[in-house]
């Protein structure tokens, strides 16, 4: 009997959803391309932005799960997406007035991270939240945010173009449009239909809630997820430096938009894919993605070589996103999922972006590009390693737990 999470959106969802991530991303269309730019051209060495981007990711430690159980809580997971949005861009404007001191900048970036860093968590809550009570295909409307991304990638480097070139006031200006659009799309978010469906046997900790939180499968999960973020956070935090100090390539927003248009089609297909080769399958071709990808940026091959690893993105990112947070969905009910997608983002993307991050710089400063690069894919390998020995299909997990 299929369950309530593998039925189709009610009429209407999907687009919605859809247009919700398309919006939710087109900040990051600003902040993962320019921020490191806006933060060089403040005058911050690439130690201190990755102290300052090592900052960002520990709020991304707390505040996922600070907001997550609010929502969860209140049970109002649009109103607190809503604060934290509204009050990302006054943090934000703060970065031009630490005129280049490390504390001033380390503490707005804490504050910054503090609103910004919880809203994917939130929205993927959201989302989760809507899918285990009506239904729906989280890669259907996931594609939404790649494709919000892609656009307003290219608007804005077209942007940039006709003023003359990237700066810290263009920077300002088409981050505040950017929140601008994501406060608006708030306002067709969906409402559940009809009652809360009850949880089904098919979720391995249906009426256990909290205790999943301490399960092998959940922790496993956690661990595998952590040691890839902390590798992808060399692509994350110092990709654009990367390009404009090894190749002098100053607008870089066309090669990071490669390789989101490379993760479109896995991630739509991704639950039929996760249905032929099991959820473990999609984690165990995300992290083995990024061992090749993160190898092959240290092998120093040429532009060439860096724009043949653009497509792995669709593993890197692609496969890893769509596995982990399957994993996560499926081991918590409807009404924890805000607090489990948080602490889940708190540990993988926020400590383990902190630690990339911050070691990141500090290579980078006495060992150069190509040893962060290389070292890193070899803690993507740890994660490889680990997920294949250690973690459990979770379809083969869920037999266990009727056993």
């Amino acid at each position: 009997m299929p369950t309530v999470r593998n039925r189709p959106f009610p009429p209407g969802a999907c687009l919605r959803f859809f247009l919700v991530y398309a919006a939710l991303y087109v900040p990051y269309s600003i902040i993962t391309p320019y921020f490191q730019q806006m933060l060089a051209m403040l005058r911050f060495s690439n130690a201190q932005i990755g102290y300052i981007q090592g900052a960002l990711e520990l709020m991304a430690v707390l505040s996922p799960v600070l907001w997550g159980v609010l929502t969860d809580r209140l049970g109002s997971s649009r109103g607190v997406l809503a604060l934290t949005v509204a009050l990302c861009l006054p943090s934000f404007l703060l970065f031009p007035l630490c005129g280049g001191g490390t504390v001033a900048a380390v503490c707005a970036a804490l504050l910054f991270g503090l609103f910004f860093k919880p809203s994917i968590p939130l929205t993927d809550g959201m989302t989760f939240r809507y899918i285990n009570q009506a239904g729906g295909n989280y890669g259907a409307v996931r594609i939404g945010g790649t494709s919000g991304y892609l656009v307003f990638i290219a608007l804005f480097d077209v942007v940039f173009t006709l003023a003359g070139g990237v700066t810290v006031a263009g920077i300002a200006w088409l981050f505040a449009a950017a929140v601008a659009v994501q406060l608006a799309s708030l306002l067709i978010v969906p409402t559940t239909p009809g009652a809360a469906a009850p949880e089904t046997p098919e979720t391995p900790t249906a009426g256990v809630g909290w205790r999943a939180f301490a399960g092998r499968l959940f922790l496993t999960v956690v661990a595998v997820a952590f040691l890839g973020r902390v590798a992808m956070m060399s692509y994350y935090s110092f990709f654009s430096r990367y390009l404009s100090e090894a190749y002098g390539i100053e607008r870089v927003g066309w090669i990071w938009a490669l390789g989101s248009i490379c993760e479109v089609p896995l991630v739509y297909n991704s639950r039929r894919i996760m249905g032929r080769i099991g959820v473990k399958g999609l984690l165990t071709l995300g992290m083995l993605g990024i061992v090749v990808r993160l190898a092959g940026f240290g092998l120093r091959g040429g532009l060439w070589l860096v724009l043949l690893m653009q497509p792995l993105h669709m593993f890197t990112f692609g496969a890893y996103h769509c596995s982990t947070l399957e994993y996560v969905a499926r081991l918590f009910p409807a009404r924890l999922q805000g607090s489990a997608q948080g602490v889940f983002s708190a540990v993988t993307i926020g400590l383990g972006g902190l630690i990339g991050s911050a070691a990141g710089g500090v290579v980078i400063d006495h060992f150069g590009y190509r040893a962060l690069y290389v070292g890193y894919s070899l803690v993507a390998l740890a994660g490889l390693l680990l997920c294949l020995v250690a973690l459990p299909n979770v379809n083969e997990e869920n037999e266990r737990s009727r056993a």
